[in-house]
């Protein structure tokens, strides 16, 4: 499993829309659309701060 199925398991797993993570991150919901279709990643920042929303530690999404 790649880091977007990752990112969308994640976010499904957690009750979350793509507009919830969104709104959390205070970025578009396209911007976490195009990361679970693998056309962008997010950065580093902005993955840690999704670790700490999805309660998985960072090194997850690089596994």
């Amino acid at each position: 499993m790649g880091m977007s199925e990752k990112l969308k398991y994640q976010r499904k797993k957690n009750g979350l829309s793509q507009g919830d993570v969104a709104k959390k991150l205070n970025i578009t919901r396209q911007a976490i659309s195009q990361w679970e279709r693998g056309e962008s990643r997010p950065d580093l920042e902005n993955l840690h701060l999704i670790s700490g929303i999805y309660h998985v530690d960072l090194s997850y999404f690089f596994g």
